[in-house]
């Protein structure tokens, strides 16, 4: 089985090694020096792309071939097209101390601040050998006509969309910018910043942004205005990344995760610049980050065919690794793009059939002619000069105002409508790429292309021979090896004569194309499928902002968190699907294959994954028809009054709920639970006693201790450790039968899967999310019902008696792991999240009457207490509700609500905080009252789970952000929602963490209890002794004798026991324990004798004694009962100071446990006490230092 190690959702499943890999790996050991490209890259890719994602092999390949791709070019460039600015000019103010990237792409390498900046010259990386005169070569017109115009559309072999060239587009536009004045140099940066979106230069930045506060960009912009002659694809993948901006900025600011960020009243004008900068900086860091993702997610993951294989993994140029020889391999030495590769990318041949459309009229409207071939470079030169300016605002700017796809226009708001970018996009999708190919360059583009090849030769490009060699690659010993293709080896071999002479711009557009197979996706001519790789290595791996300086320090947190990729998220490594799903919401809905796999032609994609033998239900589980929605898609009508969002809520006709839905979607059918329902509530006492006793367990177990303060002051996680788990544990112990390992972290593993449940049925509101959740739901649903269904068939074995009841009003297993399922666990979170939110509100100190108040009620354990308790517990969640709003969809043709008319087809938002807010008699809660919600099953267990927390003795907030809920509001649509951002980051509708601090009995109390108290009994036990002395039974004065001892002894152990906790002496004090535990041993010997003695003697001898030879019938009476209720007395006290005397050893033993960590952590390092030492630069007061002339406060 080790063979076939692989990914969990590959579809496609074949080892990761087979017999037809050898001839590649045999040329690597016989051809070292120049590798033969046609048997080698793609059975290393496919190899490791079908290991174990915690494969060693696969790990360790992947950080050799890594090395190899980065090394591949040199880093700095060898050579550049022109000279380069001696000292080049920093640009980077020094009072910005935090790491941000320059609009000019400057000091992004510390040591070389110009390295790959802006207006700097391209570099060589190959030099040109080859001596044919610039005069021989052929016509740049013939070579276009003979081995490069488009004979005929050949759809791209792969599957592959038209919207992956567009972002190819954007790629090679973000890196490639010749100034036509001088070809040397190259405008933008040779980083993938985004500068076609931000701009190149500070003013172009300046040009884009709005500069409110905020770090936001202007709606829907962009600085590059080339992109507006490219198809229109291109544009509105650019505007969901401006999009992507503005979402990030605002996060930022809500998020406010160092509590620096102010609203734009509260600053100055000053301040204000300041603050904008910072999160304008950091977003652009966030999107950036966005970008470099689906680089090497979607597109990558296209290149090598990982996506239409089913594959998650991915080629991870970025992370830190080291050589054999333990040397770190580099990352972050910068870039600076060469003519090679600028070259390399110019992919017209694969321009689809509706892009050659849509650039035919464009052409047609600019040079007014319908004979592209008599189109000259001077026509072209001059057109592009006259009619190609745009204006110079790009709040202004339009695009696709031309046939095929839809005209945009901006709206007042300055937006382009969601449904006219999803129209261009899903059209792009949907149309199926050309293919690479020699004579494969449709003919409207030859003007382009014979500039392309003399701008090559102008610049003394190589050859293609040379280029292979750089790359280590075996060069071509004829044209046939080329290209295989008779007439195009031919008519190359007439135009260059010798294999060595062919030009590496035509050499490339013209070579031989590969096949699809496993590790092979894009398909284009094998050099290029070399160097690609190459250059995305090196774009990503050099660039300091997605290597060294791409930390959750620069990004924020959720900017770091938000960045990464979910393998599981159904797309298969890809990350455009998450910016389609969040700029475009209505456009895109879940499952949609358009958005899963937006680089790929659905029908292809969808008859590959047919293909699948092992998984045929996989290819069910998406949408493949193009989704339908209509032009107002984005429109939300928001409903802020109670009885309007009483309406919302209550009509199902015009506004129905998809909970029912969904929770369909989780079982795989719909059974009636009211069966379960009713015998939950007949154990209502029984469960009501099980949540009080277990959330008095949950809080003695995971429970802190005070450093310094133990047995006095203790803390706990009331939320995570025991609000969120409570019904985890009742739903897994009580009513499942769920093994639940006694841990922390499997019940917080148990725990993510029930609310991962309560969010897809009640909270799915970002299709992002859909796949993920949805998913787990069902894992969630498959594991329950396979231990329920496991224990209906063996109850007869097993005390399940919950399990026995529901089987006897359904005795078949399916239902009832159906139903029962269906009523207790999508709830559970809700139900923990209600207690957690009263709780919060609560604990406020101006509500320490409120809190009394229901202490007193829930000790009561009365119905009427109980629902006084639960009435309180809802004005809380009126204030401060559990979910503050919800969105229904309006399916009933012109609803009124609130005196507006609500088109069908409509979103519509019910924001219940806003309803509760403006009318306090309100108490919408939006959360349904069923399941762990009913009212009956509510009233009961909440009002005992929360009593027993409040009651804890000196409860209060823990110090800091630990004792508050890490939550922001956000506003959407003009109301505020809030989110909760967890351990990792994520943004959750729910709390995971509330810290606690409350007071326990102490140790110093405690043995200063036990020496007063042992001391006051000991001196009235010896004054016993003396005065009764000879005048009991010897029995009685040998338990007389040992009761005095015991608590003489007791009175010395409290001496000890004060004299340690006071001077923090842990011998004393453990002392004091051991002594303590000696004791307990004593007195259970003494109080067994005691009894023994008690119990031995004669009864009458006893009732005689009483009676004192009294004949009255009611003493004799009452001597008889008192005896008897005596013994039991005596008995009862005993055990109960043997339980507490146990309870006080455990204490000291926890103070002794404190005490020994306080003083290891206080043991001092003899090697910190040198005389000499090496004092560091005080770290800077911000983030990541950048200064333009140092590196990390280290040397200049």
């Amino acid at each position: 089985m080790p063979l076939l190690d692989l990914l969990p959702n590959a579809h496609i499943r074949t080892a990761p090694f087979e017999l037809s890999d050898v001839p590649g790996y045999a040329d690597v050991l016989i051809h070292p020096a120049s590798l033969d490209d046609r048997k080698l890259l793609e059975h290393i890719v496919t190899s490791m792309s079908r290991s174990s994602a915690d494969s060693t092999l696969s790990k360790s390949s992947q950080d050799v071939l890594i090395d190899i791709l980065y090394k591949d070019l040199p880093h700095p460039p060898s050579t550049y097209l022109s000279t380069l600015p001696q000292n080049a000019p920093t640009t980077a103010p020094n009072t910005i101390k935090y790491a941000y990237r320059n609009a000019d792409g400057s000091n992004y390498v510390p040591l070389f601040p110009g390295l790959g900046k802006a207006n700097s010259p391209y570099a060589r990386s190959v030099p040109a050998t080859n001596f044919t005169p610039p005069a021989t070569l052929p016509d740049a017109g013939l070579v276009f006509d003979t081995l490069m115009r488009r004979d005929a559309f050949v759809p791209h072999p792969g599957g592959i969309s038209a919207l992956f060239f567009a972002f190819a587009d954007l790629i090679i536009h973000s890196v490639f910018y010749t100034n036509h004045a001088d070809p040397t140099i190259n405008l933008t940066s040779s980083y993938l910043d985004l500068g076609i979106l931000y701009g190149n230069s500070q003013a172009q930045q300046d040009g884009v942004r709005n500069k409110d506060g905020f770090g936001r960009l202007y709606e829907d912009v962009f600085a590059d205005s080339r992109l507006l002659l490219m198809p229109p694809p291109v544009c509105a993948l650019l505007v969901i990344l401006s999009r992507n901006h503005n979402y990030s900025a605002q996060k930022i600011f809500e998020i406010n995760e160092r509590g620096t960020y102010k609203t734009e009243s509260e600053l100055t004008d000053a301040e204000r610049l300041a603050q904008d900068d910072e999160i304008f900086n950091r977003a652009r860091l966030v999107n950036c980050g966005y970008f470099m993702q689906i680089i090497l997610g979607d597109y990558v993951g296209a290149i090598l065919g990982l996506v239409r294989d089913g594959y998650s993994w991915r080629l991870d140029p970025l992370s830190q690794s080291r050589s054999a020889s333990h040397d770190l391999s580099p990352r972050g030495e910068g870039n600076v793009v060469s003519i090679e590769f600028n070259l390399l990318y110019r992919w017209h041949a694969a321009l689809s059939k509706q892009d050659t459309d849509w650039t035919e009229n464009l052409f047609r409207e600019l040079f007014e002619t319908e004979d592209f071939t008599s189109l000259t470079i001077q026509e072209f030169i001059k057109v592009a000069h006259e009619r190609m300016i745009p204006d110079p605002d790009p709040r202004k700017w339009k695009f696709n105002r031309r046939v095929l796809y839809v005209c945009l226009q901006r709206g007042p708001d300055g937006r382009f409508k969601d449904s006219d970018l999803a129209q261009i996009l899903q059209s792009a999708t949907s149309h199926r790429a050309g293919a690479f190919k020699a004579r494969g360059i449709p003919e409207v583009l030859r003007v382009i292309e014979v500039l392309g090849i003399e701008q090559a030769r102008r610049w003394g490009a190589c050859s293609m021979n040379d280029f292979r060699r750089f790359l280590g690659l075996k060069p071509f010993d004829s044209f046939e090896e080329w290209n295989r293709d008779k007439e195009v080896s031919t008519a190359a071999a007439a135009l260059y004569k010798d294999i060595e002479n062919l030009e590496l711009y035509v050499g490339l557009q013209a070579e031989e194309a590969k096949q699809p197979m496993g590790g092979a996706g894009l398909c284009p001519g094998y050099t290029i499928s070399r160097a690609i790789l190459s250059d995305a290595v090196c774009l990503t791996r050099g660039d300091r902002f997605f290597t060294v300086e791409f930390t959750p320090f620069n990004l924020t947190t959720w900017g770091y968190r938000d960045c990464q990729f979910d393998p599981q998220d159904g797309s298969y490594g890809g990350m455009l699907t998450k910016l389609l799903f969040r700029t475009l919401p209505t456009c895109y809905p879940p499952r949609s294959a358009y958005a899963h796999f937006p680089f790929l032609d659905p029908e292809f994609m969808r008859d590959t994954m047919r293909e699948n033998k092992d998984k045929p239900e996989l290819v069910d589980k998406y949408i493949w028809t193009r989704p339908v929605f209509a032009a107002n898609a984005e429109d939300v009508v928001v409903i802020k009054t109670a009885a309007g969002v009483r309406a919302v809520l209550e009509d199902q006709t015009a506004f129905p709920a998809s909970y029912g839905k969904r929770l369909v979607e989780v079982t795989g059918r719909q059974v009636n639970h009211d069966f379960v329902r009713r015998i939950l509530l007949q154990g209502l006492d029984k469960w009501t006693a099980y949540f009080e006793s277990e959330t008095q367990r949950l809080i003695e177990k995971r429970c802190l201790n005070h450093i310094g303060k133990a047995g006095k002051i203790q803390y706990v996680d009331i939320v995570r450790d025991v609000i969120n788990v409570l019904p985890v544990h009742w739903i897994c112990e009580q009513i499942a039968g769920l093994h639940l390992k006694d841990d922390v972290k499997d019940e917080q593993r148990q725990y993510e899967l029930f609310s991962d449940v309560c969010r897809y049925v009640y909270l799915n509101t970002e299709p992002s999310n859909d796949w993920r959740l949805r998913e787990s739901s069902n894992q969630a649903f498959h594991d329950f019902a396979c231990v329920v269904k496991e224990h209906l068939g063996s109850w007869l074995s097993k005390s399940d008696h919950f399990l026995r009841d529901l089987y006897a009003e359904n005795n078949n297993a399916e239902d009832i792991a159906i139903a029962l399922f269906t009523e207790v666990v999508p709830t559970a979170a809700h139900w923990s999240q209600a207690i957690a939110h009263a709780l919060n509100f609560y604990l406020d100190d101006s509500r320490a009457e409120e809190r009394k108040r229901i202490v007193e009620l829930a000790s009561l354990h009365t119905q009427q207490a109980n629902k006084q308790v639960a009435a309180l517990v809802r004005a809380a969640l009126a204030e401060d509700p559990a979910v503050w709003g919800v969105y229904r969809m309006a399916r009933k043709a012109d609803s009124i609500v609130d005196s507006v008319k609500i088109p069908v087809n409509t979103r519509v938002f019910a924001s219940i905080k806003e309803a509760n807010a403006k009318n306090t008699n309100s108490s919408i809660l939006g959360i349904g009252e069923h399941g762990l919600l009913d009212a009956n099953f509510f009233e009961s267990t909440v009002p005992q789970v929360l009593g027993k927390i409040l009651a804890l003795k000196g409860l209060k907030r823990a110090p800091g952000t630990s004792g508050k809920f890490n939550r922001f509001v956000e506003t959407v649509h003009g109301v505020k929602q809030q989110w909760y951002v967890n351990a990792r980051s994520d943004l959750v509708p729910w709390p995971e963490s509330l810290v606690v601090e409350y007071n326990v009995f102490g140790v110093f109390v405690m043995s200063l209890g036990v020496m007063l108290l042992g001391g006051a009994v000991a001196i009235v036990a010896w004054i016993q002794v003396k005065n009764l002395h000879g005048t009991f039974p010897k029995s009685e004065e040998i338990s007389l004798y040992i009761h005095a001892a015991m608590f003489s002894i007791l009175a010395i152990m409290g001496a000890f026991g004060l004299l340690g906790a006071t001077s923090k002496q842990t011998g004393l004090v453990s002392l004091f324990g051991s002594m303590l535990a000696f004791h307990l041993g004593f007195s259970i010997v003494g109080g067994i004798y005691t009894m023994y003695t008690l119990f031995r003697r004669n009864s009458d001898e006893l009732l005689a004694s009483c009676i004192e030879g009294s004949t009255d019938q009611h003493i004799i009476d009452g001597c008889r009962n008192g005896l008897k209720t005596l013994k039991i007395i005596i008995v009862v006290a005993y055990c109960v100071s043997w339980l507490v005397e146990l309870y006080a050893v455990l204490i000291v033993k926890s103070y002794v446990k404190q005490l020994k960590e306080e003083e290891e952590a206080n043991v001092v390092d003899p090697n910190a006490t040198m005389s000499h030492y090496y004092a560091p630069p005080a770290p800077q007061p911000t983030y990541a230092f950048a200064h333009p002339t140092q590196s990390h406060g280290g040397y200049p």
